[in-house]
């Protein structure tokens, strides 16, 4: 079972999702089987980072709410083969997550993975706290 992890801050531009990403890629470099989850609704970054953005098919929330399988959202490194990435939405809000949702695809990820590395949204509002 993995353990989990959420970067988070109340404030913005403070490096939540670079960090994300070096301590994903740390681990995997490691030989640990990884996965980071971009909570940002409408502000991801974290596939910008990596270097994924023209690989997003599907999305957390496409996984939420059931229009896509976990597989089909984890878009794995090319780097590192034990890295996995699941990307939030560009274009929806944060308010088609939920509670039962993300708890029922955290839950999956536990079962894939050593490590689960949460990206959190700035502040302390409902995308922070479902990262959480």
């Amino acid at each position: 079972m993995a353990k989990i992890i959420v970067v988070t801050s109340g404030k913005g531009g403070v490096g939540k999702t670079t960090t994300t990403a070096a301590l994903g890629a740390a681990l995997a470099q490691a030989g640990q089987n990884v996965c980071v989850v971009d909570f940002d609704v409408g502000l991801r970054n974290l596939d910008l980072i990596m270097g994924a953005e023209r690989r997003v098919v599907y999305d957390l929330i496409n996984v939420v709410q059931g229009d896509a399988k976990l597989p089909q959202a984890l878009i794995r490194d090319k780097r590192l083969d034990t890295l996995s990435l699941l990307p939030a939405s560009q274009t929806r809000d944060k308010d088609a997550l939920t509670d039962d949702g993300v708890a029922r695809v955290i839950g999956e990820l536990r079962e894939k993975f050593d490590w689960v590395i949460c990206d959190s949204p700035a502040g302390i509002e409902r995308g922070a706290t479902l990262a959480m």
